[in-house]
């Protein structure tokens, strides 16, 4: 299937090679059609499910529709259609395609592939899903992981419940990724990974990342930063001896969170300046955003509220321009939990909140959670074990 890629930043719908800018509104449009592709919608249903009560009348549909089409015109294989009597709706066509002498090269295979490992090393999300988009024309084909992990910084969270292409254990390790900055009750959320944990469900490389970093922080997000700091040690130890040099700086990140969720200040500097350094010889974006939102919670912590906004505000535009919606999501919810816990009286509160609730709308949080969570429980009690 021919995949567009979405800016929402920019408004801009690519294909390959080729660049369309819209409108806001017609981005919208265009997002919610494409999501929801060979599916008829009213007038009435789009009004209500892409602008809400923004726009009072149905013409108004009709008008971007036409736009819209002006636009893509260039790429015969978008269709918006006209559901005579009805509404319309967007199917794409695969195209025609004539393969490319380098997708059977192994060398191009190998440094197309060790370009992608350079942008995830880099945290540079956008730049992995810009290279994809790209893999007809240039003649690459996208490895299994690179194929899931562009659906992962996405947000794609439909994608890990529906798809067929995943094992088990390799889905729940995703869906338990994905649920951590959604989740509604964080003592829900350890409870899961405890289980994933306990069952050794996952690959051993997932169940490594899950037992030396991940769970630590859910433990501080549930209240029981105590139980990561004990794991400390235990975390050091795989890390040397399995040279896991990949995992220096999100360890440290992770550190920085725990103590700072133990009220542990001095600690937290330490863990602060550590990551200073480390930064300076590898200035990672993904780090980069993550490591603004911590230096924010600890203005939050000596009260420093303007300045903390600033920081935590340029770590989320960070984390967006690195295209990581899943530590997007976590930060935004660890920024939450601070300030309930710390703050409760700040008027960030209703900032961030306001700033859930757009995420919550957007990607639809509230509705697929209830579905998540099932999966994950019949993950963990020996369900879904087909695929």
């Amino acid at each position: 299937m021919a995949h567009l890629v979405l800016d929402p930043a920019a408004y801009t719908v690519a294909v390959g090679a080729e660049t369309v800018e819209l409108l806001a509104k017609e981005f919208a449009l265009l997002q919610f059609l494409y999501e929801h592709r060979n599916q008829a919608f009213s007038r009435e249903q789009l009004l209500d499910r892409v602008w809400a009560l923004e726009y009072p009348v149905e013409r108004t549909v009709d008008d971007h529709i036409y736009r819209l089409r002006k636009k893509l015109a260039r790429w015969s294989h978008i269709r918006l259609n006209t559901i005579r009597g009805y509404g319309y709706s967007l199917t794409i066509e695969e195209p025609r395609k004539i393969e490319n002498p380098s997708i059977h090269d192994e060398e191009m295979q190998s440094a197309v592939r060790g370009l992608f490992e350079k942008y995830h090393l880099l945290g540079q999300g956008k730049s992995i899903v810009a290279l994809a988009a790209q893999h007809e024309v240039l003649g690459f084909e996208i490895d299994a992981f690179f194929r899931r992990y562009i659906r992962f910084i996405e947000g794609d969270i439909r994608w890990f419940l529906d798809t067929d292409e995943i094992a088990a254990g390799e889905r729940l390790y995703w869906l338990l990724l994905l649920y951590w900055g959604i989740a509604a009750d964080s003592e829900r959320a350890l409870e899961y990974c405890e289980a994933a944990l306990r069952q050794k469900v996952m690959t051993p490389e997932q169940h490594r990342e899950m037992e030396i970093l991940n769970i630590l922080e859910v433990y501080a997000d549930a209240g029981q930063p105590e139980k990561a700091i004990a794991r400390f040690p235990h975390t050091r130890r795989v890390m040397e001896s399995d040279s896991l040099t990949g995992f220096v700086m999100p360890v440290a990140i992770m550190e920085m969170y725990v103590h700072l969720t133990a009220a542990n200040l001095a600690e937290a500097d330490r863990s602060a300046a550590r990551l200073e350094r480390l930064l300076q010889s590898e200035p990672y974006i993904r780090e980069i955003g993550r490591f603004h939102i911590m230096k924010g919670l600890r203005l939050l912590a000596d009260g420093a509220e303007r300045d903390a906004e600033e920081r935590l505000d340029e770590g989320l535009e960070v984390l967006g321009m690195a295209l990581h919606m899943p530590l997007y999501f976590a930060a935004v919810h660890q920024i939450r939990l601070f300030l309930h816990r710390h703050r409760p009286d700040s008027r960030l509160r209703h900032k961030y909140a306001a700033l859930y609730d757009s995420l919550d709308k957007e990607y639809r949080l509230s509705e697929v959670r209830p579905e998540m969570e099932r999966r994950i429980e019949s993950l963990l009690n020996g369900g879904d074990r087909s695929v």
